[in-house]
């Protein structure tokens, strides 16, 4: 309905998928806890397929309890953790936040995560907001 606006957010969201460098597990840790947190059934139900594979049914399940699951490694649990806290309390990612995230993801992997999280913050919930999720469909690059 606003192509100019409309192209933009597209080629956006497909950067995101496009050129990721993060693990299949981390991105989708993240990924599907912010389609928790902002409900975008289409969201919810999609899964990000590298190189023919594609996460296990019951990884949403996992990402769902990331504080105390054991199918997580540590990168893939901070993933999950920074998306809840970026999504409902970016205002306390605190000193001890930050020192296990550097510990374990390079600068350019912080900033690549943020920028999928702020996008599919956005995209989702513009989506479940206007009633798009239940008809949306993801462009294939």
């Amino acid at each position: 309905m606003v192509p100019e606006i409309g192209m933009a957010a597209s080629n956006f969201s497909l950067a995101v998928y496009a050129h990721t460098t993060l693990g299949l597990n981390e991105f989708e840790a993240a990924r599907l806890r912010v389609a928790q947190i902002n409900g975008c059934a289409f969201c919810l139900d999609w899964r990000t397929e590298r190189d023919g594979r594609k996460v296990g049914e019951d990884f949403a399940d996992a990402v769902a309890s990331w504080r105390t699951t054991d199918a997580f490694d540590e990168r893939t649990r901070l993933a999950a953790e920074y998306a809840e806290r970026y999504a409902l309390d970016h205002h306390h990612l605190d000193e001890e936040f930050w020192s296990r995230m550097t510990a374990h993801y390079s600068q350019a992997e912080i900033v690549e995560l943020s920028m999928s999280i702020g996008s599919w913050l956005a995209f989702g919930r513009l989506n479940h907001v206007l009633g798009l999720d239940t008809v949306c469909v993801l462009p294939r690059p």
